[in-house]
Parts: structure tokens; sequence; C-alpha cells
């Protein structure tokens, strides 16, 4: 195992060598959580913006994993769950439970969604719609 700093690098996560990180299984979501904890106005238009993204199913954190599908919501309690508890987590600018959140998110998908058969090294990985258990 390896240790990985997590989304806020506050705290540790530990990953097998296997497993895929946060910035892998949704890679446009992991830079805008960063940028709006960062850089993005607490009342901005972008804000504004990416709230209602993590509204619409497919394009949420939890469907950008699943390749921009919604399908996980009827597939998979978890995946819906923590869609909602992104989108909360959100709005109410809690960069402590999105942290969490996340941790839980990678946890899930490194469990449930990645099969051992759809693991490729790091160095050639292509990120690509990934099917709901």
């Amino acid at each position: 195992m390896e240790s990985v700093s997590s989304y806020y690098g506050s705290s540790h996560h530990q990953l097998n060598r296997n497993e895929l990180f946060f910035s892998e299984i949704a890679p446009i979501w992991s830079g805008r959580l960063i940028q709006a904890r960062d850089k993005i106005s607490p009342i901005s238009i972008t804000r504004l913006k990416w709230y209602q993204e993590l509204k619409n199913s497919s394009s949420c954190v939890v469907g950008e994993a699943h390749g921009f599908s919604a399908d996980y919501v009827t597939k998979c309690r978890e995946c819906n769950k923590l869609a909602w508890r992104f989108m909360f987590f959100f709005l109410i600018q809690s960069d402590s439970r999105i942290e969490r959140t996340i941790v839980r998110f990678v946890h899930h998908w490194n469990k449930e969604h990645c099969s051992k058969s759809n693991i490729r090294p790091r160095s050639i990985l292509q990120i690509s719609g990934n099917t709901c258990c």
C-alpha cells in the first residue's frame, strides 16, 4: 500500500497499488472541486453553474465516473447516495465533508466498480465509462 495525499492534502488515505485515485475516477470534478475550494468565490456564476451540474445525475461527480451516465441511480444505491452528498456539501460549502465523501467514494469505487480486469497501470490509464455493479 502506498500513502496518498487526499483531496485537500490534510490527511492521508491508503490505496493499494492497483486502486484508482479520485483524480483518475472523476478527473473533471477533481479539478473543479480543488478550484472551488481555492479560487472560486462562494457567490460566483461558475460555482452556481457547477452546482446545477451536480444536480444532474449524468454530469455530477458520480455521473462522470460512470461515463457521464445516470444509470447508476437505479443500479447502485451507494453511488446514488454519494452523488447527493457531493451536491449537498458543495451547496453548503463544507470542505471537510466533501473530503470525507471523496474518500468514501474512492473506497466504494475501487471495491465495487473497479474489477481487476479493468485495472491498468497508471502510466497508461485512460478514463472511460465504467459500468455500475
